[in-house]
């Protein structure tokens, strides 16, 4: 049997890589490449040095951190276990990422730039593995929270990059959960679903049950650790209970008709590991929406920036589904209507503004 699955799997893998090699040679393709390349061309060479918000933060971060505050920092710590808590709590993966890039002799602008053109890199390799890596870039340029929202909050932008990479390429999104959750620890949600997922991975209703009741625990607990393991984070995202409305919830408990679609198109033997992968995120971002819809009532802090990942999922689930009826082009249909319904109330508001002109 584990052989005729070793042999199913290659079979699989060949088949995947010749599907790669004819997909580039689409002119699908180069219009991805051709939109890839632009995007990446204009983070380059925009002006980043004023009006972008948080900005002179993100050049503190690059002109404060270096070795010394690495090794001062471990020293600070009365144990190992608080040292791993504050791993994440204090985002030492981005502070990391900062020390090596610093290590260069590069300017702090620099490295703000370097790092905002990275993170765009590593996702549009990831879509590039995708079953519609159009789609996937498609959306990541339109839908408000992503690209255009993203580019600015860059510690956050960088960890779900960071995340899709390792989840896509590497088929290991737990790990790329937990080392998101290092650069920003709102990702510390999505790891902790799942971490539940994973458990259970291979029984899909139960993984999808594990996964729910994690997001019920972790909203329901939230703000006891949030409180413990906070920090000065509590007094910054206080501030944004009042941002999660009723209508950003309810927008994206529909988004969970996406990752429904991606499990039900679903083989029940999954031969390919991207297709476990994308399973596992699938039943991670339904366990974030229970998470959201639990939090709106018990947890006030920090919504505003864990839903964030609902809709930014989107990119990868929805190129991932598979049309086995006219339901489902239909329901996909839908979603994307959603999508572009909240691009262009977003357009109106300015979301756009900086990338229009």
């Amino acid at each position: 049997m584990r052989t005729a699955v070793s042999r199913m799997s290659g079979e699989t893998s060949a088949g995947r890589v010749v599907y790669i090699r004819r997909y580039w040679l689409t002119p699908t393709a180069w219009i991805f490449a051709l939109l890839a390349a632009t995007m990446l061309l204009i983070l380059w060479y925009s002006d980043r040095t004023s009006t972008l918000s948080d900005q002179d933060n993100y050049l503190e971060y690059f002109r404060q951190t270096n070795w010394d505050w690495l090794v001062t920092s471990f020293h600070r710590r009365s144990s190992i276990i608080d040292f791993a808590v504050d791993l994440f709590t204090d985002e030492f993966g981005w502070r990391a990422w900062i020390i090596f890039i610093n290590g260069f002799g590069l300017s702090a602008e620099l490295g703000v730039r370097i790092t905002v053109v990275v993170s765009n890199a590593l996702l549009v390799y990831s879509f590039s593995r995708l079953r519609r890596p159009l789609l996937g870039l498609i959306l990541w340029l339109i839908i408000p929270v992503a690209f255009a929202t993203l580019v600015f909050q860059i510690r956050q932008g960088f960890a779900f990059s960071v995340f899709v990479f390792l989840a896509v390429m590497l088929r290991r999104p737990l790990l790329g959960a937990l080392i998101a959750s290092s650069v920003h620890t709102t990702f510390a949600v999505p790891a902790i679903i799942l971490i539940a997922v994973r458990l259970f991975e291979d029984r899909q209703m139960v993984a999808l049950f594990a996964g729910s009741m994690a997001g019920v625990v972790v909203a329901a607990a939230g703000q006891t650790l949030f409180r413990h393991f906070g920090s000065y984070r509590i007094d910054v995202y206080a501030g944004y209970q009042d941002n999660f409305s009723i209508r950003l919830l309810g927008l994206v408990t529909i988004y969970v008709l996406a990752p429904v679609m991606v499990l039900c198109s679903q083989p029940r033997q999954k031969n390919n590991p991207l297709d476990v992968a994308i399973e596992n995120m699938s039943i991670m971002t339904i366990g974030l929406i229970v998470y959201l819809a639990v939090a709106y009532f018990v947890f006030p802090f920090g919504k505003d920036r864990v839903w964030y990942y609902v809709p930014l999922m989107l990119c990868i689930l929805v190129p991932q589904i598979k049309f086995r009826n006219a339901a489902m082009i239909w329901m996909t249909a839908g979603v994307l209507g959603l999508v572009a319904t909240d691009a262009i109330k977003n357009y109106f508001e300015g979301t756009y503004a900086y990338f229009l002109g």
